[in-house]
């Protein structure tokens, strides 16, 4: 690991002498980014180097999610296990899970559905009700009432909402959120739709969702944040510590989506109880 960037940047001064300036930028870019691992691990400034390496990745990330909008999201119904649904986030779509859904597919999990919200502007509780029906669907074509909620960002409010609001006893064993205002978040204030509302600091749906998942002892609730997110401000506010949590350092908002540190620790927590 020590040598990679060093090996990189020779690389890179090769690519150059070459002639294939694109191709050394790449690969100055990539040992710029293991030389900002480096030194965050060994240096006083690692918070200046998290949000450096953050901001590197973010761009992509999200160029990322708008290229998936473009690919369907294939629901295969693999897998014989306790069924998973992946719940996107605010003007997002179901395909900006397919890298995570494969890798935990590959892992054995599933079956894995996902669900699209529609209209970007609606109530959390409207989205809520649409769970409702997908949860039916799901339970109806794999004769299994138990499912597990994933969420990103809103889409874990959602599935909050859902499991503590709407879902029949016993029927959601476990709900994780990735970067979900589970607390609110101030920059919902310039967003638009009754969801972004909802998504305010102290909003009545935030209020009232605290009080159900504080009182709720059956469901399992993990939450996963960075404190580099840009979205949900400060990062923190993802989390209600007294839930299994876990925090990342150095990534952004959309980049959760992509991580396999967020695959890993996703995979812990459902391989704890299955």
């Amino acid at each position: 690991m020590k040598s990679t960037p060093l090996f990189l940047g020779i690389s890179a001064l090769l690519l150059i002498a070459e002639g294939s300036p694109l191709a050394a930028a790449i690969f100055a870019w990539l040992g710029g980014i293991q030389i900002l691992n480096f030194a965050a691990a060994r240096f006083p400034f690692a918070p200046s180097i998290h949000w450096l390496h953050a901001m590197t990745f973010e761009p992509l990330a999200l160029l990322g999610v708008a290229v998936m909008r473009l690919a369907p999201f294939w629901e295969k119904g693999s897998g014989k296990g306790q069924p998973i649904l992946l719940i996107h986030g605010y003007m997002n779509h179901s395909s900006v899970w397919t890298l995570q859904k494969k890798r935990l597919e590959a892992l054995g999990f599933g079956p894995i559905y996902g669900i699209d919200l529609g209209h970007p502007f609606q109530s959390i509780r409207r989205y809520a009700e649409k769970v409702r029906e997908k949860a039916k669907a799901i339970a109806e074509q794999t004769g299994r009432k138990d499912l597990i909620l994933i969420g990103h960002s809103m889409g874990g409010l959602v599935g909050c909402w859902y499991a503590t609001q709407l879902a029949s006893p016993h029927t959601v064993t476990d709900v994780i959120t990735i970067g979900t205002p589970l607390v609110g978040t101030p920059l919902a204030r310039i967003g638009l739709g009754l969801s972004a509302r909802e998504m305010e600091p102290n909003s009545d749906l935030i209020r009232q969702l605290q009080l159900a998942m504080a009182q709720d002892k059956e469901i399992r609730f993990h939450h996963i944040a960075t404190k580099r997110d840009q979205f949900v401000i400060p990062g923190i506010s993802a989390l209600i510590t007294d839930n299994k949590h876990f925090i990342l350092e150095d990534i952004g908002h959309a980049s959760l989506l992509y991580s396999r540190r967020v695959t890993a620790k996703v995979v812990e927590w459902l391989r704890g109880k299955v």
